[in-house]
């Protein structure tokens, strides 16, 4: 991910040395991501400018430009005290701050300015900047979810290989910046020219299965684009991911998974559940996308590992639980 530095409205970074925190002075580092689908600098600058002149706050900011110096200033940071970290974009922001962090003790608070903010609602954050900068101040606690491990990366949403993985393949940036949410249906209708069944070969949890789909997913979550929006029963503080599939095709089988999760559904149609897992290899007779969080991160063969609590996230206190809806509860379809 790569984005242009620029100079920072803020104050400067401050060049403290290594201290004990307190609860009456609370450091934040901040990584703004400016490429971020609904970030205004305008207002995102106003209020972390606010928010860093409030009585016993300070911090540092750190314009996102490329992953190289984000690591290199996130150590560093670590190295001088911080443990509060502040990612301020969406999803893909969000994911590349904990990949880099992962092996340093940190707690992350999310500012949620992309295009579809699906972790931070799936946390309960507000999706107001200025609320969500008064949640890193408390009341607040701190929250462990589990991540899937591809690669070098975290993602803790989904991944995908097929169908949506080729549409997201051919997103540009700039279209998810200027048509938001539509930019996701726009390719998705574009892709509709290069669907067809493949034929998968897994290894889930060292059994091997031989699939034929049009679309392999891989959930963490349970949800597509909104909370409501049921994929499966998965959670992402329960150690497994979710393993899904839609087996044909055809216009009429991608129109009823599209339709089983925006209906809610509680007996799928075309979205077929395969089985939950802790870690799955996927390859394919040809040499396919692979997308994670909504970006195309590479091709198959990939191998999803579940990082059980591997991240903690800054989150709204908890408050009584509410059952869900029978309407919510997935009849999985074999």
């Amino acid at each position: 991910m790569t984005v242009e530095t620029q100079p920072s409205d803020l104050q400067p970074a401050e060049q403290s040395q290594p201290q004990l925190l307190s609860y009456a002075h609370r450091r934040f580092y901040f990584v703004i991501n400016t490429k971020s689908g609904n970030y205004f600098k305008w207002l995102v600058q106003l209020r972390i400018g606010e928010f860093l002149t409030t009585e016993g706050v300070s911090g540092e900011v750190h314009y996102l430009r490329d992953t190289a110096t984000l690591q290199t200033r996130l150590e560093a940071a670590h190295s001088a005290g911080y443990r509060d970290f502040v990612a301020v974009g969406g999803d893909g922001t969000i994911a590349l701050v904990a990949s880099l962090l992962r092996h340093h003790e940190s707690r992350i608070g999310i500012v949620p300015v992309g295009t579809t903010n699906m972790l931070a609602q799936m946390l309960g954050i507000p999706l107001s900047t200025k609320r969500s900068l008064e949640l890193l101040l408390g009341p607040n606690r701190v929250r462990a979810i589990d991540a899937f491990e591809i690669g070098d990366r975290l993602f803790f949403l989904n991944a995908s290989a097929g169908f949506s993985s080729f549409s997201i393949s051919a997103l540009r940036t700039e279209e998810k910046t200027y048509f938001k949410l539509l930019a996701y249906a726009f390719t998705l209708l574009r892709g509709m020219r290069k669907v067809k069944t493949w034929r998968f070969r897994l290894e889930v949890d060292g059994s091997p299965i031989d699939l034929e789909a049009a679309e392999l997913f891989v959930d963490n979550v349970g949800a597509l684009w909104l909370p409501r929006l049921r994929m499966s029963d998965a959670r992402f503080d329960d150690g497994e991911a979710v393993i899904c599939y839609v087996p044909k095709a055809t216009m009429p089988e991608l129109a009823n998974a599209f339709l089983d999760v925006l209906l809610v559904r509680k007996k799928r149609l075309s979205l077929r559940f395969l089985t939950s897992a802790q870690r799955l290899n996927v390859d394919c007779d040809e040499r396919i996308p692979v997308q994670a969080d909504g970006d195309a991160i590479g091709y198959t063969p990939v191998t999803i590992a579940v990082a059980p609590a591997i991240t903690e996230f800054i989150v709204p206190p908890p408050h009584p639980a509410l059952p869900m809806p029978a309407t919510q509860q997935i009849l999985p379809l074999a």
